[in-house]
């Protein structure tokens, strides 16, 4: 399991700790947290270095897109793989059929 720090904060924690920290604002310094995958879900890594097919533009895929875009407008700070999976290159919103 791949382990970053949050922005901003001082890595304590050593790599490879499978330990859980809640993110976002405020806290104790030092807190890191798990990498999760919005493709496959999984922990570890980002969707941009999933090895698994992309996922489907399902119900759910648009309602992750929906409640990240909520909690930006919010106020509350996107980390990367957050922000990568709302500007999905690979999704065209101006395709439209023919």
């Amino acid at each position: 399991v791949t382990i970053q720090p949050i922005q901003g904060r001082q890595n304590y924690v050593s790599a490879g700790s499978s330990r859980l920290f809640t993110s976002g604002q405020g806290g104790a310094q030092g807190k890191q947290r798990v990498i999760t995958c919005y493709n496959c879900k999984g922990e570890g890594h980002m969707s941009k270095q999933c090895t698994k097919p992309r996922r489907k533009r399902d119900a759910e895929w648009f309602k992750d897109k929906v409640l990240l875009v909520q909690a930006q407008a919010n106020g509350q700070v996107l980390q990367e793989e957050e922000l990568e999976f709302l500007a999905d290159p690979e999704f065209d919103f101006t395709c439209t059929s023919r």
